[in-house]
């Protein structure tokens, strides 16, 4: 990403140009970022016997899903509906993990296939495995009593959280499924998400192993994902090839000697830095003595900021500079000191915010028609898209180099109303 003149550029195509063309609001995401993330990954934990999936919760257009598998990931799917795209996406039944949260008797039953792993979060959910006779291998989800997370509701393990078997019942768990005649064929531990520093992934990794003694039958070892991006100008990048070198220094020679595939399943880290979503200016305002922007989208296109106070960084993408991007910002650079509000009937819905009140944030001088872009929407962006106000869904874009090409066409009326009576 960068600009040209003043213009912002995703791969080889100008936004504005994208805007025109598709319309806005509009995802846009830059295939060559995934692909260099999805290196990374590889580099930095190849001295490991180990398969990387992708969290396709993060982003599961079937488009992405297959650019991950033709890089060689397997795939982590969290609902039956997740599980068909990705074998729809090209994924085998062997490439895929079905990691249960609550799931119901119906969740089960419409698994397709029984060589898909089911990754159990609770002793609940065995009994259901075993009542229905399902045939898939059991791989058991553990509380590693680990937590982290850019914000309270991402953490997903240690005290008072929804996932994960308790360190208390893991035998139990281990001899209810034994005792079916079955083999526990994994463990898994994923202790949150926009994890920034390795010391608490590490923690989990090294408590996996530990547990893993009590299991002479296991496959694989998941350790999760949750590796974080840079999000704000001056945040560093996660020091993946750091984690990966302490990985494998705890973990290879253990998981060779018992002939075990170690798992990771980044999801943001492999595509939140890829996208882009698009809006265009429709109303400037004053109100007590600050700028409010108005944008032709909200937190029914973005709900991270609205949900998590998460920061996202916005670019004037009709007239910026590169000192305004994330990675080269200058501080010393004017700019206006302004709000920016989605078009929802809603006062949550503003995009600038911290620690959950409305703030300004610094842009270039913004005017009505202008485009704005919200960084590093990749994850959990579209996938956490709604229809509140009853708003359409917007459309989706790959640059691929010189390729451009609608990985989603955008929602009609029509579409909104199929199935209403």
């Amino acid at each position: 990403m960068e600009y040209r003149g003043t213009v912002l550029q995703i791969g080889n195509s100008s936004t504005e140009a994208l805007a025109e063309r598709f319309g806005t609001p509009l995802y846009v995401y830059d295939a060559s970022v995934i692909r260099a993330q999805v290196a990374n990954v590889r580099e930095s934990f190849g001295d490991l016997p180990f398969r990387p999936f992708y969290a396709m919760k993060a982003n599961g257009n079937l488009s992405i899903l297959r650019l991950v598998r033709e890089q060689g990931f397997g795939c982590d799917a969290v609902s039956p509906g997740e599980i068909h795209l990705a074998l729809r996406a090209g994924f085998t039944p062997e490439e895929i993990w079905f990691t249960c949260s609550n799931v119901s008797d119906e969740d089960l039953r419409a698994i397709p296939d029984p060589r898909i792993v089911v990754n159990v979060n609770s002793m609940s959910e065995i009994d259901r495995c075993l009542a229905l006779d399902l045939q898939n291998p059991i791989a058991l989800r553990v509380n590693p009593d680990v937590g982290a997370g850019h914000h309270r509701d991402v953490i997903t393990a240690g005290e008072s959280v929804k996932f994960g078997i308790d360190l208390g019942e893991l035998d139990a768990a281990r001899m209810l499924v034994e005792d079916s005649g079955r083999d526990v064929v994994g463990l898994h531990a994923h202790i949150g998400s926009g994890v920034d520093t390795p010391a608490p992934l590490l923690g989990a990794a090294a408590r996996l192993l530990q547990l893993a003694e009590s299991f002479r039958r296991l496959r694989w070892i998941n350790f999760g994902g949750g590796l974080s991006i840079p999000y704000r100008p001056g945040e560093a990048e996660f020091p993946i090839a750091e984690y990966g070198a302490e990985l494998t220094r705890i973990a290879a020679a253990y998981l060779r000697a018992r002939n075990l595939t170690a798992i990771l399943e980044p999801g943001r880290y492999i595509v939140a830095s890829s996208g882009l979503l698009l809006a265009r200016v429709t109303t400037k305002r004053v109100s007590a003595g600050i700028e409010w922007i108005g944008v032709d989208t909200g937190f029914n296109h973005l709900v991270r900021p609205s949900k998590y106070s998460a920061y996202h960084h916005i670019l004037n993408a009709t007239r910026g500079s590169s000192a305004s991007l994330r990675a080269s910002w200058d501080p010393s650079v004017e700019r206006d000191e302004v709000v920016v509000a989605g078009n929802l009937c809603e006062s949550g819905d503003v995009f600038t915010r911290e620690d959950g009140r409305v703030a300004t944030r610094r842009i270039d001088r913004v005017r009505v028609g202008d485009l704005l872009a919200f960084c590093d929407a990749g994850a959990y962006g579209f996938s956490m898209a709604s229809h509140y106000n009853e708003r359409l869904l917007p459309a989706e874009v790959m640059v691929d180099g010189d390729d451009v090409r609608v990985i989603r066409e955008r929602q009609t009326i029509g579409e909104l109303m199929r199935g209403m009576e």
